[in-house]
């Protein structure tokens, strides 16, 4: 016991002398962002606005399922388990944005952040939902969508994975120009992203084959650990609102803070989401049904739908009310896309299952 006591204790003493220098060098990557990238300020700050975890699935994501339901099928599950556990982690490992560490840091930094609307978010830092969300979206669009070049297979794979790069690599760029993010933050979130990508690849059929009732119990087991977590802090006399009270002490506009972006929220829309799709299951096969109709304006519907069930949220009547209406809203939304839509607007592929019982290789 003694000598796990002391390592416990050496650890801790090492990332203790470690993280501020790491942090030091993140932010003159920061500083030197903000000063070389100001010509590009414009798609810098249109990427970290409009390319939010939550616009990509309240958005793009229907839209590109109203013209190919596989992809939908994939985008929403895919998401729905990255930005659960973005959250999660968000809301158990608190890491400070590069705004307020050079504030609140006891090193006399002589460096000059600029802030802007979008460097007031409310969580911690880390891993970034922005990076995550972009290129998982992207990852998918890339590679799921048929190429007509008459090029190597070897060549094809090499591209897409240049192009995943270059999307990581913009988004990252948006969120350390907006002092939201260490680089470090942004290599660590990729690294997160490859392992977790691989990992939902390899157990891909055990997870669609999942039955309605059993994937229900995991998400309600997954959803106690952020009561557990809340309890402990406040046990151990830590703030689990920790990073919107830092928000609000650093941000210069306290207008640029909003509900939607504050941890606890963040986690009943993720879990919301999710719910709805281990609602849906089992999953397996859906995504070889075909569209019978022209979906766009169903779907267009439904979002206009969503998006004012959205500004409905209940923000005067306490957190529970706050969070459960937003947990209800994004587990219907999810649910509507994998389970009410289908049923409406497709039909199973005939053709694809003949082809499969007599030819077993066929394609």
């Amino acid at each position: 016991m003694d000598f796990i006591s002391d390592l416990s204790g050496n650890m801790t003493e090492y990332v203790c002398i470690l993280l501020p220098q790491i942090y030091h060098e993140d932010l003159l990557i920061v500083e030197k962002v903000q000063k070389q990238m100001r010509d590009y300020q414009w798609l810098l700050l249109l990427l970290s606005e409009h390319f939010s975890a939550a616009k990509i699935m309240d958005y793009y994501v229907p839209l590109l399922g109203a013209f190919r339901h596989d992809l939908m099928v994939l985008l929403v599950t895919l998401l729905a388990c990255v930005n659960t556990l973005t959250s999660l982690i968000k809301w158990v490992m608190p890491a400070n944005r590069p705004y307020w560490w050079v504030h609140e840091s006891d090193d006399n930094y002589k460096i000059f952040l600029h802030q802007y609307r979008g460097s007031c978010e409310t969580t911690g830092a880390f891993p970034s939902s922005h990076c995550i969300a972009m290129v998982t979206f992207s990852y998918v669009l890339i590679f799921q969508i048929e190429w007509r070049h008459k090029w190597s297979s070897t060549f094809r794979t090499f591209v897409r994975v240049l192009l995943v790069v270059l999307v990581s690599i913009l988004v990252a760029l948006s969120r350390i120009y907006l002092a939201t993010q260490f680089a470090s933050h942004c290599l660590l979130t990729g690294l997160l992203l490859i392992g977790v990508i691989m990992l939902y690849e390899r157990h891909a059929n055990i997870f669609y084959s999942l039955s309605q009732l059993k994937a229900v119990l995991i998400t309600c087991c997954l959803s106690l650990l952020p009561v557990f977590v809340y309890f402990s802090m406040k046990r151990v006399g830590l703030d689990p609102h920790w990073s919107v009270r830092m928000a609000f002490k650093w941000c210069i506009d306290p207008e640029y803070m909003r509900h939607e972006d504050s941890s606890i929220f963040i986690l009943g829309r993720d879990f919301g989401y999710l719910m709805g799709v281990m609602m849906s299951m089992p999953l397996r096969g859906s995504h070889e049904r075909r569209i019978k109709m022209k979906r766009f304006p169903l779907i267009f519907a439904l979002e206009i739908l969503n998006y004012y069930a959205r500004l409905e949220t209940p923000k005067t009547y306490g957190r529970v009310a706050f969070v459960a209406y937003e947990f209800l809203r994004n587990a219907t939304h999810s649910f509507t896309l994998l389970t009410i839509l289908p049923k409406i607007t497709t039909k199973p592929r005939v053709e694809y299952y003949f082809f499969r019982a007599i030819l077993p290789h066929y394609k």
